[in-house]
């Protein structure tokens, strides 16, 4: 399933995700996936430079109680890994 961040969310800055150990941003546009694997695609910035069309691969500690985007990016991710 595909997942789009809203207008709203974004504005929120929902979309926004910060990777302390890898000191990146990734403010996504949209997540793909079910179950407990899912693909964030964005710009991400590391070290000052923005990369369009980022891709994290991320898999949940648990599957979240709704098939919803907002349900996703409340959970803990288990671990992740660069797609690109």
């Amino acid at each position: 399933m595909k997942f789009d961040f809203t207008e709203e969310q974004i504005k929120k800055e929902e979309n926004k995700i910060y990777l302390e150990e890898d000191d990146l941003l990734l403010e996504g546009e949209f997540v793909e996936g079910e179950g407990n694997h899912y693909t964030i695609t964005g710009i991400a910035t590391i070290e000052g430079e923005r990369y369009h069309e980022f891709q994290i691969a991320f898999e949940l500690v648990q599957p979240p109680k709704e098939e919803t985007l907002e349900a996703i990016m409340a959970e803990d991710w288990d671990w992740y890994d660069f797609l690109c």
